[in-house]
């Protein structure tokens, strides 16, 4: 939780990431990758779609064309990658699927996950403020 309150963002990737597992996630912690990709997709194109920054240049979201695949490598490689390195998610390839960790999962509460969802979106709205910011520059 501290590490959530905590979060840092080079991109919006990480609250992206927590908002589509806290979406899709099965009672064990379970999402499918491709749901994961879907929610991705889905975020930034809506922004997209409203004329908003849709993320910084470099970012394969900020392109108006990329492949699922290309897109669940990027997850998989960037915000994944940091919560797989703390032990809290794990992805097993063979089924497609991201699990967070067992006994992290069991003993999040139906209001826990309220809160993280929303650190995320407050962390995602100042992200956006703050490279808003910097284009203007």
């Amino acid at each position: 939780m501290d590490m959530i309150e905590k979060m840092t963002m080079d991109h919006s990737y990480k609250p992206v990431l927590l908002k589509a597992i806290l979406t899709y996630a099965d009672a064990n912690g379970r999402v499918k990758i491709s749901d994961i990709v879907s929610y991705f997709r889905s975020f930034y194109e809506s922004r997209r779609a409203a004329g908003l920054i849709v993320e910084k240049a470099n970012s394969i979201f900020s392109k108006p064309y990329y492949t699922d695949k290309q897109a669940e490598r990027n997850i998989l490689s960037n915000p994944f990658k940091r919560f797989e390195d703390m032990n809290m998610f794990r992805h097993t390839k063979t089924l497609g699927v991201v699990e967070v960790d067992s006994t992290v999962w069991k003993k999040l509460t139906d209001s826990e996950k309220k809160w993280i969802e929303s650190i995320c979106n407050e962390r995602i709205e100042k992200y956006y403020q703050r490279i808003s910011k910097n284009k203007e520059v």
